[in-house]
């Protein structure tokens, strides 16, 4: 996910819950201060402005965070449980409102239809 000023990507590494950030120019990686939020899960990203939303799959929650527009720190605003019988990965901002799938990942054997949500915790 590009950062407000164009100056790096912020990308997630959910095994240990970190959020990296890549200079676009040198390619050097930081870790994004987080002030220790919780993002382990960390899958889909989504940035609307200053406000990053970070898809947890396995963990079933939905972080809120205000992210600096260089990207090098994000504050955590609020965490949710998306709904328990989903395992959400990714999300996509569409006028004015966040898509969530729902990639079935709890599943043994996936199976269609895959779904796309408005509420996550539906």
């Amino acid at each position: 996910m590009l950062t407000a000023d164009r100056s790096a990507f912020v990308v997630a590494q959910g095994n240990v819950g970190r959020l990296w950030r890549f200079d676009t120019t040198t390619g050097q990686a930081t870790p994004v201060e987080t002030g220790g939020a919780d993002l382990v899960n960390a899958d889909g990203l989504v940035r609307e402005g200053n406000r990053l939303t970070v898809v947890r799959n396995f963990s079933r929650m939905i972080a809120t965070l205000r992210l600096a527009a260089d990207g090098s720190r994000a504050l955590l605003l609020d965490q949710q449980a998306s709904a328990a019988d989903r395992v959400l990965t990714t999300a996509k901002a569409l006028h004015g409102r966040i898509l969530y799938v729902d990639s079935k990942f709890d599943e043994p054997v996936a199976s269609a239809p895959y779904e796309i949500v408005t509420d996550p915790t539906r």
